[in-house]
Parts: structure tokens; C-alpha cells; sequence
């Protein structure tokens, strides 16, 4: 669900250059290859003291306001660190308008581009209403934790309520994707804004990049959902260790694949409860399938154009699931491509659009199956992981939701009861999506769109339910 373009800022300038030169907003294309070229700008300004910082935006993509930090001017250079990115950027001032520099990619990919200076952006910024804004009625604090069975140290936030405590506590998790400790999704930050309600009605925090991002070590691409819940269980132990919370009201978010991970921790006695965020209880063919279905007929592809896709990515994941061997996978998939592609060409280039289907098929498009956490996935059986879940569980989904469909509530539950679990919650939010924003058709392109960040009869709901059950 993540097309963002990411980066990691260093500028290089010449010891002439004087550093003020640098302020103002900064705009240009970067050429890539088999993607949309994203048009990126650097909007720099200074503080009361003259110190520089900046922000990012990615223009066409309708990302905005990423952070920056570390940001260093001196002896001629700029730099400054992008904790959410993970690209590098190197650049010179060629004259009072023009910077020309490259991104450098982690895979060592080097992409040339020039940024010209503008008096405005291109367009505004979306307005982000919930996102706190100083000075805030709590505290929080930079913190790091490690998961020493797997060698990561994870970097994150903690918001501690103001008041006497220890308090109750719940430990944060994503969806998929690498995600930074704000969960930053089309530039809403869904954790950040989440964080700040539940901080403010008594509930401590915890929220940190996922692995490989920001300050956060490890590898991202090659952790299972496994690896994740133990990621998760640590932050709960680190939890334990705080004297402002109650190590015996520790609890879990998890949103989209965060819903899946959530239940993998769950299953420890030091969690005392589980909030699940869109997750779900089905094999990954039926997840798959659903979401193709109700984004095609949302976006308006024809029946014909659906059916293709699911019997397409239903024969994809028998093939990869069937074969172990990653060469053998690959000439198998080919060849189980070849009948599609007759099928697909009959399509209108509207419907192939809609469907992301190239014509002819590329068996490459579906390689990233074949890495070892998705391979996991086609033999995770979800709903026996739900059954070892013995805390209160509250399963919520949003009725507009194309990516994980509701349908996905009453398979949940049935889970849990099945295991024996009596302490089940589940809850529908009409006319919301993925995010459980108030939507209008839940497809993802009006997420960027939609000025709130999670509806506020979300948050209100969530809340209480924690507080009821750790008061």
C-alpha cells in the first residue's frame, strides 16, 4: 500500500556558499525507471537562532511534510538525516536557483536530477488537523529497546499521561511495508495521531520504526510476521521495565498486517489485551482474492477483468506455494502464465489499468512472492493463531474497507471463541476505510485526500474499551 519514494538528505555545497543561500522551497523530477517519476522538493527555512531545517514533500504523490533530523550546515556543506527514508541524496548549489545532485539508492542505484527554486509549492499541502501540535499535554520521550534473541535494536517513542501513575500502556504495530513509528500512510500519520488520543485519556505509548528504518537496525525485507512479534514482545518488556507503567496492563494495536502480528504476541501471558486493526483470519489466497474483487468493482473494472485477476493470482500462489526451489519456481510460473496471456489481451487497456495487469505477463512482477517471509505466509494458518489468544481481544473493521474486507470480523471471532477465548469485542464502523477514515468509496486513492486521519468515534471507542478493561 506504499508507493512512496524514499530518501535520506545530504547536500554538498562548496565552502563559498553561504548556508542562508539554501532557504526556500527547492522542487524537481527525479527519473526513475518503471515508476512514476516523483517530483520532489525541499522546503528549507530557519529558526529564531538561524539554524536551517527542512522538510520534504513528494509532490505528485500527495506525500508531504516529511521529517527531517540532524540537519548540519557548516564549512560549506548541508546534510541532514530523513529517519522515515532510507535514500541518500548529494547535491551542490550551481547558482542562487539551481541545485544539481543524485539520490543514491541502499541498493547503490544512482539517480541525477537538478532541483530549481520556486517561490511556493507546486500545490498546497493537505491540511492534517489531528496531528498534535506543541506544546502537548504529556510527555514523550526518545527511547530504545532490543530484541536480543534476533540482534535488532528498535528505535522508537514513548508518551507518558501526565498524572500519577503507573499507567496502563499498549506497544503499537504496523501494517505492511516498512513503516516508520507514525505508521505515516499518504502523509497521514495514523500512529501519531492514535499515540496522541490514547496519551491523552491515561494510556502510555509505545511506537517505533519498523526494522531497517530510521534509527531502528535489522533487515525488514527478510523479517517474517514471526520476527515482528517478537520485535512487538519486546517492546512489552521494555515496557515492563518502565516505573510509569503497570506491567500487568500491557496491551497491543495492530493495524492491517499489524492485526496479524498482534495475535503472534498475544499469545505471551505478559500481554493483557490485543486491539486488532483491520486483521485478519483467512489464508493469504482468500485475503488476496477479496481485496482484488472489491477494488475492481470499486474502481469500476468489468466482471470479466476480476475474474482474470483472481484465477491469475489464485495459480500464481499455487505455483510458488508448490514448489520450494526458487529456480524451478520461475520456470513453473512462466509457463503457468503463457494461457493468461490471450485472456488478458481481450481486456479493455481500462481494465488492465485498473487491474495492474501488463500485457503480455511478466513472471518478474510476481518474484517478490518467493521471499522467505512470503512463502511464510502461504503456510500460516491465521485462525489457529487466533485460537491461542486467551486476553480480551477487540477486532474492528471499517465497512468501506477494500483492503481487508470486513468479512474478515466474523472469522475472527469465530476463531477466538473456537480456542476458547470468552473475552471478544468485535465492532463494524460504517462508511469507513482501511484507515478508518470517513469515506466515501474506501479506495486507496482517497486516502491522501481525506483531511482526518482516523475518525474520531474510532479513537473514542478504542480508548474506552482499553480502559475498561485494564481499570
Amino acid at each position: 500500500m506504499k508507493r512512496y519514494f524514499t530518501s535520506l538528505l545530504l547536500l554538498t555545497l562548496t565552502s563559498s556558499i553561504n548556508a542562508q543561500d539554501l532557504k526556500g522551497i527547492w522542487v524537481g523530477t527525479v527519473n526513475l525507471t518503471g515508476m512514476e517519476p516523483p517530483e520532489v522538493a525541499f522546503e528549507i527555512s530557519a529558526n529564531s537562532a538561524g539554524q536551517l531545517r527542512s522538510r520534504m514533500h513528494i509532490i505528485n504523490q500527495k506525500v508531504f511534510n516529511i521529517e527531517t533530523e540532524n540537519l548540519v550546515a557548516a564549512g560549506g556543506q548541508l546534510k541532514m538525516d530523513i529517519p522515515a527514508m532510507s535514500t541518500h541524496y548529494e547535491g551542490r548549489l550551481i547558482n542562487d536557483s539551481t541545485l544539481s545532485g543524485f539520490f543514491l539508492m541502499k541498493d547503490k542505484r544512482k539517480f541525477s536530477f537538478e532541483l530549481k527554486k520556486r517561490d511556493a509549492l507546486p500545490v498546497a499541502a493537505q491540511k492534517r488537523p489531528q496531528e498534535p501540535v506543541p506544546p502537548l499535554p504529556y510527555q514523550e520521550e526518545e527511547v530504545t529497546f532490543e530484541n536480543r534473541h534476533a540482534g535488532v535494536s528498535l528505535s522508537g517513542t514513548l508518551s507518558l499521561p501526565t498524572g500519577k501513575g503507573p499507567f496502563p500502556a499498549v506497544v503499537l504495530i504496523p501494517g505492511s511495508g516498512p513503516s516508520d513509528r507514525n505508521e505515516t500512510i499518504f502523509t497521514h500519520k495514523v500512529f501519531l495521531v492514535l499515540a496522541d488520543y490514547l496519551t491523552r485519556a491515561g494510556i502510555a505509548v509505545l511506537r517505533a520504526d519498523d526494522r531497517g528504518v530510521g534509527k531502528s537496525t535489522g533487515n525488514y525485507e527478510s523479517a517474517t510476521n514471526e520476527d515482528f512479534a517478537e520485535d512487538a514482545l519486546a517492546g512489552v518488556r521494555y515496557l515492563q521495565s518502565r516505573k510509569e507503567v503497570n506491567p500487568r496492563a500491557i496491551g497491543l494495536i495492530g493495524h492491517s498486517l499489524g492485526g496479524e502480528i498482534a495475535p503472534i504476541t498475544a499469545a505471551s501471558p505478559d500481554v493483557a489485551y490485543a486491539v486488532l486493526m483491520a486483521g485478519s483470519a483467512s489464508d493469504m489466497a482468500t485475503a488476496y482474492n477479496e481485496s482484488i474483487t472489491a477494488v475492481g468493482k470499486g474502481s469500476g473494472a468489468s466482471a470479466a477483468a476480476i475474474k482474470v485477476n483472481v484465477r491469475l493470482m489464485d495459480k500464481v500462489l499455487e505455483v510458488i506455494g508448490a514448489e520450494p526451489n526458487d529456480s524451478i519456481a520461475k520456470i513453473k510460473l512462466a509457463a503457468a502464465l503463457l494461457p493468461f496471456d490471450k485472456e488478458v489481451a481481450q481486456l479493455s487497456a481500462r481494465d488492465r489499468e485498473i487491474m495492474e495487469l501488463t500485457q503480455p505477463l511478466h513472471a518478474e512482477e510476481f518474484y517478490p512472492f518467493l521471499s522467505g517471509p512470503r512463502r511464510a505466509d502461504f503456510f500460516r494458518n491465521q485462525a489457529a493463531i487466533l485460537q491461542k489468544v486467551k486476553c480480551p481481544v477487540l477486532a474492528i473493521n471499517g465497512s468501506k474497507d477494500v483492503q481487508v474486507l470486513p468479512a474478515q470480523l466474523p472469522r475472527i471471532e469465530k476463531a477466538l471463541r473456537d480456542g476458547g477465548n470468552k473475552q471478544v469485542t468485535i465492532k463494524l464502523f460504517p462508511g469507513k476505510n482501511h484507515l478508518f477514515q470517513n469515506a466515501k468509496s474506501g479506495l486507496l486513492a482517497e486516502y491522501p485526500d481525506i483531511e482526518q486521519t482516523i475518525a474520531p468515534d474510532v479513537l473514542a471507542y478504542m480508548a474506552a474499551w482499553i480502559k475498561h478493561r485494564v481499570y
